[in-house]
């Protein structure tokens, strides 16, 4: 028979939980509303935005899933005791938005009130069968509903059953969990019998404050540890086996290093003691008697002792200022007992650095040798005053004159290097002009004038010429000679350009190109299409393309003469018995059809004839039946 109670979704509820579906939304089911259907068991109707007859609407106590099964959703309400009066036929669950989402009937049954005498609890649960769970919003709110005996007894067995309980605090009594870290510093976890353990044996393992290291297992290690040495177990003091304090006179005397010795109490003494002897002291100027010769010797001499003679430098003095010393002479007498002994002087007056000659009676010659450095050497210089073996070096560092070795130029040895950082030039002496210079870093050499090899002579414009070309044109060789052939360089030379001369892919050929005047300049091929060769003439009046024959091979075809411009087509057709039929040529002749002949193709012998022709083509006739033909057309 058919169902009489049932639950639907409406079609607004189906239509929200077909979005929430799709939309990965919720559809929020919050109150459910009771009516009496005006008397009459109503049939819900998915159409229905409203209940027939609603009485009382408040919010769900619960809405869950049916345990037993996953697709359906059960609604519950709780209307107490002290509402009613009225029968319940039909009830409707409301969204959040307030659209009925839902309608069921339900068997008719009266909800008396308290006034009544028989007052009662009324439970309302509607099931409903949805295509998915997760799109309905599960939702108890028990602040303003009422539970059921069955919903709280539920309720305390999942509580007991979990571990949904308080936490304990250092104000609050609750659960704890415990923990083994003897590092965390939680207020909320209790210390289990483990991290008690180990923070025991940390704190047994510690020196005792109050102790005072007293309670140390092994004190000579941890002085090593802590790299104290001997000296933490001694007293101070001045005795064997004390340390010395910082007031200690034997550190408070002592010299410093930062003085240099100008801190020593007694230097005299402080000499002595060293075992050593005064030979000379600043502002005395002599010899002591007694320390380096037998007599003491005034501040104008200081001498050495040499191995066949004695060597001193001598102070000269001018006769009006004997307290002053004009120069010194660096003397060397080989035999001092003797006056008419050999005596050797070398002197230094002024700048100048002097040999001086002579006997004991005196010097009877003095020579320049040399200058002190920054002055002018005045002397001259003699192959006996300077000269070497195998080479003479005058400056060998970043510039000079050296003896070079083996070169590029193949002269083997013997040869002169002349050294130079950037550059070597050439000054002419009379008027202090360099005129000529090589560049010993870049490798350049340049003149003011002409460069020479031979008879060969590079000009100063540009020009080359010598015996083999010059033809007595002298340094204008060149020039003229270009001028005179009227060559593409010397073109290219009055206007010129960077790589302007004609290369060897410019120009190439057995014939020579004359530019100029009457005469082709530039020939090639027009696009780098090898089939399309151009000239372009002096007066670049335009490229001129050279002639090219071309040809259409087929049965109706045509050969182009490039050079004289003929043109022949052919073909073939079909025509019928005294018919004309037009026959048009494969290509047009540009000027005119000069000769058209056409005959048949079969083995008799059948009269036709070309009655017209044009630049397109013509028309033929046959005398008979339906024939074949060839024909032939020549223009221009």
């Amino acid at each position: 028979m058919a169902t009489k109670y049932l639950a639907l979704l409406t079609n607004i509820g189906a239509a929200k939980l077909a979005k929430a579906t799709a939309l990965g939304t919720k559809v929020e089911i919050t109150q459910l509303a009771v009516g009496d259907g005006n008397g009459v068991l109503p049939t819900p109707n998915p159409a229905q935005t409203a209940l027939v007859h609603e009485l009382r609407r408040a919010p769900l106590n619960m809405l869950t899933v049916d345990p037993a099964n996953a697709s359906q959703i059960i609604a519950e309400q709780v209307i107490p005791e002290d509402v009613g009066g009225w029968w319940i036929r039909e009830i409707g669950l409301f969204d959040k938005d307030g659209d009925m989402v839902a309608i069921a009937n339900c068997a008719e049954t009266y909800k008396p009130q308290l006034q009544e005498g028989s007052g009662r609890v009324q439970v309302i649960r509607v099931i409903l069968i949805v295509s998915s769970t997760e799109a309905v919003t599960l939702k108890i709110d028990p602040a303003v509903v009422l539970a059921t005996r069955q919903y709280v007894d539920s309720q305390l067995r999942a509580h007991e059953q979990s571990r949904n309980h308080p936490d304990a605090s250092t104000t609050e009594k609750g659960f704890v969990q415990l923990s083994s870290s003897v590092t965390s510093d939680s207020e909320s976890q209790a210390a289990t019998s483990k991290a008690v353990k180990i923070a025991m044996d940390n704190a047994n393992a510690r020196l005792a404050k109050e102790r005072n290291l007293a309670d140390l297992p092994n004190p000579a290690l941890a002085r090593q540890n802590l790299q104290l040495g001997d000296s933490s177990t001694k007293n101070t003091g001045t005795t064997a086996n004390t340390v010395a304090a910082g007031d200690d006179a034997r550190i408070t005397g002592a010299m410093q290093k930062s003085q240099n010795g100008a801190d020593i109490p007694d230097v005299a003494k402080f000499l002595q003691n060293l075992g050593l002897v005064d030979v000379l002291f600043k502002g005395d100027g002599r010899f002591l008697a007694g320390t380096f010769v037998s007599d003491a010797i005034d501040r104008t001499s200081i001498g050495a002792r040499a191995a066949t003679g004695c060597q001193f430098m001598r102070a000269h003095q001018a006769p009006d200022a004997p307290d002053q010393v004009s120069y010194w002479q660096i003397i060397t007498l080989t035999e001092v007992v003797s006056p008419t002994s050999v005596v050797d002087v070398l002197a230094i007056s002024g700048n100048n650095v002097l040999f001086g000659h002579g006997t004991g009676a005196g010097i009877t010659s003095w020579r320049n040798v040399a200058m002190l450095e920054g002055a002018a050497f005045t002397g001259d210089i003699s192959a006996s005053n300077v000269r070497g073996s195998t080479s003479v070096t005058v400056g060998d560092g970043t510039g000079g004159l050296t003896k070079g070795g083996a070169d590029g130029a193949g002269f083997d040895g013997n040869n002169l290097n002349i050294k130079s950082w950037n550059g070597i030039g050439f000054q002419c002496s009379s008027d202090d002009v360099i005129r000529a210079y090589i560049s010993t870093k870049l490798g350049i050499i340049a003149a003011s004038e002409s460069v020479y090899a031979g008879s060969a002579n590079l000009y100063k414009n540009g020009d080359v010429y010598g015996d083999k070309w010059s033809t007595g044109n002298g340094p204008n060789w060149l020039s003229l000679f270009l001028e005179h052939h009227d060559s593409q360089i010397r073109n290219d030379l009055t206007t010129w350009t960077s790589n302007n001369f004609p290369t060897k892919s410019d120009v190439s050929g057995a014939l020579s190109l004359k530019p100029g005047r009457q005469y082709i300049t530039q020939i090639g091929v027009y696009q780098n299409d090898k089939s399309k060769p151009f000239m372009l003439h002096d007066d670049d009046s335009g490229i001129f393309l050279a002639p090219s024959s071309s040809v259409h091979l087929d049965a109706n075809g045509w050969h182009r003469d490039a050079s004289t411009g003929l043109i022949t087509q052919w073909g073939s057709g079909n025509v019928a018995g005294n018919q004309q039929q037009r026959v048009n040529f494969p290509m047009a002749f540009p000027n005119t059809c000069t000769t058209v002949i056409a005959s048949d193709t079969g083995s008799g012998s059948i009269a036709l004839s070309t009655m017209s022709k044009d630049n397109g083509g013509f028309t033929v006739r046959g005398a008979s039946s339906t024939f074949g033909f060839n024909w032939f057309a020549m223009g221009y």
